[in-house]
């Protein structure tokens, strides 16, 4: 199982903080993202990657 779903959550709530004015917390989770995406490419690396349905590695991007 991935841990896709945490990138896909912090993204949701990013659109919504724009949507309605919270540009401050549209700003930190731009960041947090950025975080996640690093902690999770790099605990994939240390695993070897994280398999994926397709065969390929998963390589977050925020």
């Amino acid at each position: 199982m991935t841990n896709e779903w945490i990138v896909e959550v912090l993204t949701d709530l990013r659109a919504f903080a724009l949507e309605n004015g919270l540009a401050a917390l549209a700003s930190e989770l731009d960041n947090t993202v950025a975080v996640a995406c690093r902690e999770l490419n790099a605990g994939a690396e240390d695993r070897g990657g994280a398999a994926r349905r397709d065969g390929r590695k998963d390589r977050w991007r925020g």
